[in-house]
């Protein structure tokens, strides 16, 4: 009990410290930012598992097997290091699956999925990325920075499915799926600017495109905020998240072709320090 005691007094200590020293804080000077929320998205996934025996089909995972939009936790954050260079950061996770009769023959991996089987579709996701900036430009109401990165997309799709034996033979069972996880490097740019009345609003591009070894293709992600500033250390914001990404890819993992968008709102609050 008295350790409790000793952590609650310790951490209300440190949040006096920080307001008292930092009345001032706003996105354009704060040294580290916080943004917590849900992110509901809108998906559209498509992918071709190749086998031993060549090119699979392509499979719209939301339209075959009605997968709904979802939403998920979203962290963000921003850490000004020191004068015009910071850190950028953005993390989230979704696992989601969903049945149905198949309308057709699907090749996928080593496997075909025949006509009128109930198959399940799962897919296992999580985002990653970490970039540094540096602001070339600010001024009291914006700034504008630019940066590079590394964008991890952790992705994990399968099909599963049992087909019944006919004429006294035995149930089989259909398993096939493809992982990837390169990191991909980034280039991008980001703005920030104070409106009136404690508004601010933020928007940001990255972009990047691959034609080495293993990989052949790019990615796009676009994002725009506008957050009202409470409080000096809380904010509550509002945005839009776009993303793009488009790959062949020649790995014993996942042989193939991935090409996964996702668009969606943003509602979050913003933690200044």
């Amino acid at each position: 009990m008295r350790t409790r005691i000793r952590i609650g007094a310790a951490l209300l200590g440190i949040a006096w410290l920080a307001t008292a020293q930092a009345e001032d804080r706003n996105p354009l000077n704060a040294t580290a930012i916080v943004d917590l929320g849900g992110f509901f998205t809108s998906t559209d996934i498509r992918v071709r598992l190749d086998g031993e025996a060549g090119a699979g089909d392509s499979v719209d995972f939301d339209d075959t097997f009605g997968l709904d939009d979802y939403s998920s936790f979203r962290l963000d954050g921003q850490w000004r290091i020191k004068g015009k260079h910071s850190i950028r950061g953005t993390y989230f996770q979704n696992n989601r699956s969903a049945s149905n009769e198949l309308d057709r023959d699907i090749d996928f991996g080593d496997e075909t999925y025949p006509l009128g089987v109930t198959t399940t579709a799962h897919w296992k996701l999580r985002v990653m990325q970490v970039s540094y900036e540096y602001t070339f430009s600010r001024h009291d109401n914006y700034e504008l920075a630019a940066g590079i990165g590394v964008h991890l997309l952790d992705a994990e799709l399968g099909l599963d499915a049992t087909v019944t034996g006919g004429g006294g033979s035995a149930s089989r069972e259909l398993s096939q799926k493809g992982t990837t996880d390169a990191p991909l490097p980034v280039l991008g740019l980001r703005g920030a600017w104070r409106l009136p009345h404690d508004f601010y609003v933020m928007a940001q591009a990255q972009f990047f495109y691959v034609d080495i070894d293993n990989y052949r293709g790019g990615l796009s992600d676009l994002k725009a905020n506008i957050v009202w500033q409470a409080t000096p250390h809380f904010g509550v914001g509002l945005g839009y998240n776009d993303f793009r990404f488009r790959f062949n890819v020649d790995k014993r993992a996942f042989d193939g072709r991935l090409r996964w968008n996702y668009g969606g709102a943003m509602a979050f609050a913003s933690f200044l320090f």
